[in-house]
């Protein structure tokens, strides 16, 4: 087959750029690009741009930085991935969103579940420190109630460490009467105070209260004596 003019100009062309010492050094046209220090098109370059944020980046112009609001300023993603983006928007966000929801929800609840499980000062005896008639009951409520994951009870802590190990020893002595020599629920101090006030407390207050409200009736008194008619 015979060449034209243009085929062999467009074949010299290339040749040289091929031949040349310079690119030949280089290695043009088999040089691996590099890109953010990764070969560019291999599977961790692919990973890493198809990690970026997708949408518009900021850039310097004039001076400014348009837009003047935060965005990304790393590279673009590669068209196909903006195409991928948008095309399952607003997929993975969404569930990413979710997770953040769900994690807070998570630690409200243990936390919530941690104030239900957690005997409190008034819970014991205030001389002995022995487990009182209402301790009792709010441990069997918790070996009874609390779900397996949730089955723990807590000491609150006190700042004498001779107390924490009579209340401690007094809440898995209870549980060993009634569980046997294995116990089925672990006990652990809890650095805490309570939420609200004990029952006894709210009585005291309220009964003072009573004892000490003013007389319903409106004090009055008759000055002076009745006139004298002309």
């Amino acid at each position: 087959m015979r060449l034209g003019l243009p085929q062999i100009l467009l074949f010299a062309f290339f040749s040289g750029l091929v031949l040349t010492p310079d690119s030949a050094r280089a290695g043009w046209p088999w040089e691996k690009k590099q890109e953010a220090g990764m070969e560019k098109y291999s599977p961790e370059w692919w990973s890493y741009t198809g990690s970026l944020p997708v949408g518009s980046r900021q850039k310097y112009r004039y001076g400014k930085m348009w837009p003047n609001r935060p965005r990304p300023t790393e590279r673009q993603q590669t068209f196909m991935q903006q195409f991928h983006a948008a095309h399952f928007w607003p997929t993975p966000y969404n569930h990413i969103d979710r997770n953040i929801v769900e994690v807070f929800q998570e630690a409200q609840i243990a936390e919530g579940w941690k104030n239900a499980t957690t005997l409190y000062e008034y819970h014991f005896d205030a001389e002995t420190h022995q487990l009182t008639k209402s301790g009792r009951e709010h441990c069997l409520w918790i070996m009874q109630n609390a779900p397996a994951q949730r089955r723990m009870a807590f000491v609150q802590a006190s700042t004498e460490k001779y107390i924490n190990e009579l209340r401690l020893a007094s809440v898995n002595n209870f549980v060993t009467e009634l569980t046997g020599p294995e116990p089925s629920m672990a006990v652990m101090l809890n650095v805490t105070a309570p939420i609200g006030r004990p029952a006894v407390e709210v009585e005291n207050y309220q009964r003072v209260w009573l004892e000490n409200l003013e007389s319903p009736h409106i004090p009055y008194s008759v000055d002076g004596s009745g006139g004298s008619g002309e």
